[in-house]
């Protein structure tokens, strides 16, 4: 109770200040300033009595108080103050004891989750509690862990610790309660930290049979039982992407495939990130989830054998090529040609490759050069001699050097329209097999190209 003329002096946050009207100023222009001032200090409220102040707020007043979104309340005469605080704190106490019941019914709830359920299945519990719908999404904006924002009207999102940065998401019309979707979150993270730790000796198993799956050191026929055994079944697809921390990003996919409850085998192959799954449609949103704008995914088609994993593996690289430009994923029948002659099986572009590239290929194997390398440079730049090599970094004759050379080991002149374009549509059939990468960094200074 507080019947000075500037309440907001002595009280502050939540307080519900009652007056007989005494403190009351005259006129608007005051009760105004009277009204800003406890609403700026964090008052909850004013209350005051129905009959006795003897300067009653005008509407202009009140009016500034609905602006401002600042309560006043009129209370009974008969209704004493003492009375209408003894209300508000056994409010506030009952509150309090709700929170507390709450909380407690959602870490029992933790409690009674086993690791090998679905992480539905504690959501639906939780949300039975907060009386809101609770879900998990990829993380959608970039705040630290544990900051809760609002997404839309009714949808709050907490992002979580767990890997692979899943967020929390409360669908909730009413107002809430800060606290208790803190506690939520924390319970979730908790229950994701416990499944994935759960789970790593099965991944690390998953994670050698897929490696030497494609590998070839596998038969498919038994192999074909043991990857069923993790719940991957035909039609399947293979997966890879680049990252520059490949462990950090092999556990994203686990964290990620575990969370949305989707099988999968995944390895770290030459750098890359390998998953096979099987093609089912819940899968394209966790490969959007994985992509980021460094590298990017690349798919396979779809194959049912598991003996087709080599030429799956070629495919999705080839995928990843274009799929590491763009940042998104990109399927291996997206994954178009710069040629309408050239076939979309990558045997047969491998058979093109082999007829005008072969003799060239294994002189850079067998001698260590990069002569297949400069081709494509030379190709790709129109036979320009200048920009060709700039982008070699190396002295225009000894491009002209290494041309020459080139066309004795492949028979061609690359000088007639014919042979170049020969050679051009050899290079994209490589790159549409997955055999030749445009984005292969120049090789390293020192390779024999030139020599005699």
């Amino acid at each position: 109770m507080c019947e000075l003329a500037e309440p907001w002096q002595w009280l502050g946050d939540h307080a519900l200040v009652m007056t007989t009207g005494l403190g009351v100023p005259e006129g608007t222009a005051a009760q105004c300033v009277y009204l800003s001032g406890m609403h700026a200090a964090g008052i909850a409220a004013v209350a005051i009595d129905a009959e006795m102040p003897a300067h009653p707020f005008t509407p202009e007043a009140l009016a500034h108080a609905t602006r401002l979104g600042f309560p006043v309340l009129e209370t009974a005469h008969a209704v004493r103050f003492v009375a209408l605080a003894k209300a508000v704190a056994a409010a506030a106490q009952q509150e309090y004891a709700a929170r507390v019941q709450q909380t407690e019914r959602m870490y029992a709830a933790l409690g009674e989750h086993d690791v090998d359920d679905g992480i539905d299945a504690l959501l639906d519990e939780l949300g039975r509690i907060l009386r809101a719908d609770l879900s998990l999404h990829p993380r959608s904006a970039e705040s630290g862990p544990g900051a809760l924002r609002q997404l839309a009207a009714g949808i709050w999102a907490v992002p979580l610790l767990s890997p692979g940065e899943p967020e929390l998401q409360f669908a909730h019309a009413g107002p809430i309660d800060r606290a208790l979707l803190q506690h939520a979150a924390g319970i979730v993270d908790n229950a994701l930290a416990v499944k994935i730790a759960a789970r790593r000796s099965d991944w690390l198993h998953g994670s050698l049979l897929l490696s030497d799956l494609c590998d070839e050191s596998v038969a498919s026929a038994p192999s074909d039982h043991l990857v069923a055994a993790y719940g991957v079944h035909p039609p399947y697809l293979l997966t890879v992407s680049q990252h520059p921390d490949s462990r950090a990003a092999l556990e994203e996919v686990h964290a990620v495939f575990g969370t949305g409850r989707v099988p999968a085998l995944a390895t770290l192959k030459d750098g890359q990130v390998l998953v096979l799954v099987e093609a089912r449609d819940d899968v394209e949103p966790l490969l959007i989830a994985l992509a980021d704008t460094r590298s990017g995914i690349g798919v396979s088609a779809m194959f049912t054998e598991l003996d087709a994993l080599p030429t799956a593996l070629r495919q999705a690289r080839s995928a990843l090529i274009r799929a590491h430009q763009s940042g998104r994923v990109l399927r291996f029948e997206e994954h178009e040609t710069t040629s309408l002659f050239l076939p979309n099986d990558p045997e047969q572009l491998r058979g093109i490759a082999r007829q005008v590239l072969g003799p060239l290929r294994t002189y850079d194997e067998q001698r260590g050069t990069s002569l297949t390398h400069t081709l494509r440079i030379f190709l790709e730049e129109n036979r320009s001699w200048v920009r060709a090599s700039e982008r070699l970094f190396v002295h225009r004759q000894t491009l002209i050097a290494r041309v020459s050379r080139i066309e004795k080991i492949i028979g061609r002149d690359l000088s007639s329209m014919e042979d170049t374009a020969e050679c051009w549509l050899a290079v994209q059939a490589a790159i549409g097999c997955g055999d030749l990468a445009p984005s292969d960094p120049p090789p390293e200074a020192g390779d024999a190209a030139t020599a005699p």
